[in-house]
């Protein structure tokens, strides 16, 4: 009589949080921050494997510590029992060694002890934009960037599609991205499931290392080989630069030179990333701002202030000269700035100077970019295919021939000088109250031309601004198609105002036309801020869903005095 062997029982399932080492460490230690490193102050102790583990695996165990949280004490006079309430916080880190590369797999609050100049950013990410789609998205946690500082958290349900709740990755911040992985050739990674990505990638999967050590290689072999799917590109080649790196100091000292370097006082920093080269250095209003209250800015360094009195760099930089001083990368965040209503009110934070500016300087291979007073890097390589695309946009300056536009002139008195100055018949209806099957006041255009075309208006002051601009002309094509009676209230007002247009107004929406403001000799759009760039693009692609095309409009700013 044989008895069988009854099978070993699968190894239990957990969750891998594993960060990618960046490949100029001495030794893989150095990715734990100093007070956790063997000489510091609470270092953690090292743990030798099996000879189960992959060869050259280390762990790293801190001991737990004891808190009693805020709330049991602030409660315990009430209710005594809790005195005995503890938290304890585990770290543990396993060193794995992955295709010639280190990860560190983290577990319990092990994450934390993580020294992050030592992580490879993005990382996560990158594997995702390869592996997920907008598909197979389960959630994803973003910022808009360059419009405004809206967060957004969004959970699809199993089956559904990103696009069917019109969401767009193109110029969001992405930090998450949660979702099943597509089929491909190569790795299938079958043993992995609830796929999470950040800077880290975290999966479950079986406490089996050398499985864990091969699924991280193909994922490794995923990133360096591939490209990223269609829709996830802008995740792929953005990413948002540690406020405190090696980097974003050189970064900030680059800034500054360009910035300061004319101005009495300036003091040049060690290394200024002279081989990067200059895009955009502009004055800009932070998102937050309703810039049509604004009636005065004031500069501030320490007790003393100045009056900004024109909002360009240039007036910048007479502010910052009046007031004297040393010029350092610092003064990127000692020197401040505030703005105030006719009331004397004030209508904005009181913000560091580099949230009231956007500068981008790249090189072959990374555009480095300032916005809302945090630093980006985005490939060179998206932004090439980024003005690639963009120039396809067509361009109606010469046709419509626009006048310029003074500084000083209200947007609805230049609605009217445009109507009347541009060659052929044209409605102003900026101020006309449409409204949308549901109650929603939604403007048309700001000028409806004989060619069928729907002028938006907008000059160019932050980035909010254009995102305002462009997702107007989204929302009255979006109408025009789909809300029988906004598209009858269209019609009417323009019968009403010229009956000759009515049968050009039938046909909309045909073009939408967006007119950007700019000033000295700014082309547009391949001289906008990146971030505005990968809005505009986006928008036109939406815009076709309507059956309507984007075209541009270049309005020449110009001074008072001009």
């Amino acid at each position: 009589m044989t008895t069988e062997a009854v099978p070993a029982d699968p190894p239990p399932k957990l969750r891998f949080n594993c960060y990618l080492l960046r490949p100029d460490l001495e030794t893989p230690e150095q990715a734990l921050r100093a007070p956790y490193r063997p000489t510091g102050r609470t270092p953690m102790s090292a743990v030798a494997p099996t000879s189960a583990a992959p060869d050259g695996t280390i762990g790293y165990f801190s001991e737990p510590k004891q808190k009693v949280p805020p709330w049991a004490k602030a409660l315990a006079p009430l209710f005594p029992d809790l005195q005995r309430v503890e938290n304890l916080s585990n770290r543990f880190v396993i060193i794995l060694p992955v295709a010639g590369r280190h990860f560190a797999v983290c577990f319990g609050y092990g994450s934390s002890t993580l020294e992050w100049s030592a992580v490879e950013a993005n990382f996560g990410l990158r594997f995702a934009a390869r592996r997920m789609s907008p598909k197979t998205l389960r959630e994803f946690r973003s910022r808009r960037v360059g419009a405004s500082n809206r967060t957004q958290a969004i959970q699809i349900p199993m089956g559904g599609d990103i696009k069917d709740l019109d969401v767009t990755l193109e110029g969001e911040f992405v930090r998450r991205l949660a979702g099943t992985l597509e089929e491909g050739d190569g790795a299938q990674f079958n043993d992995v499931d609830a796929v999470a990505a950040t800077d880290a990638i975290s999966f479950r999967a079986r406490t089996d290392l050398s499985k864990v050590q091969e699924t991280l290689a193909a994922m490794l072999a995923e990133v360096e080989q591939k490209t990223a799917a269609e829709g996830l590109k802008f995740v792929d080649s953005l990413e948002p630069l540690r406020a405190k790196s090696e980097r974003t100091a050189e970064l900030d000292r680059r800034l500054a030179e360009s910035l300061f370097a004319s101005l009495p006082g300036y003091a040049a920093g060690d290394d200024v990333l002279s081989n990067l080269q200059e895009h955009l250095l502009e004055f800009s209003y932070p998102d937050a701002l309703t810039t049509d209250e604004i009636d005065k800015i004031f500069v501030y360094r320490g007790e003393r202030s100045v009056e900004l009195t024109a909002t360009t760099v240039e007036g910048v930089r007479q502010a910052i000269s009046e007031l004297k001083g040393r010029l350092t990368a610092r003064s990127l965040d000692g020197i401040k700035l505030m703005a105030f209503d006719a009331e004397g009110e004030p209508r904005s934070p009181y913000l560091p100077l580099r949230h009231w500016l956007i500068y981008e300087a790249g090189d072959a291979d990374k555009r480095y970019i300032l916005t809302l007073g945090r630093w980006f890097s985005l490939l060179e390589s998206y932004t090439r295919k980024l003005d690639e695309d963009l120039r396809r946009i067509e361009d109606l300056t010469d046709s419509l021939k626009p006048p310029p536009w003074v500084a000083s002139q209200g947007e609805g008195d230049y609605n009217n000088l445009l109507s009347t100055s541009t060659p052929g018949r044209s409605v102003v209806l900026d101020t006309v109250d449409l409204r949308s099957e549901d109650g929603d006041e939604i403007e048309a255009c700001d000028v409806f031309h004989e060619n069928g075309y729907l002028l938006h208006v907008k000059r160019f002051e932050k980035s909010q601004t254009l995102s305002h601009l462009f997702a107007q002309g989204l929302v009255s094509a979006l109408s025009l198609r789909r809300d029988d009676k906004y598209r009858e209230q269209f019609l009417r007002e323009i019968e009403k105002r010229d009956p000759s247009l009515k049968e050009v107004a039938e046909a909309a929406p045909q073009v939408v036309v967006y007119g950007i403001g700019v000033r000295k000799n700014k082309a547009v759009p391949l001289e906008l801020p990146s971030f505005s760039k990968v809005n505009l693009r986006d928008f036109a692609h939406r815009l076709k869903v309507t059956g309507a095309q984007a075209a541009l409009c270049r309005i020449q700013m110009t001074d008072p005095a001009s």
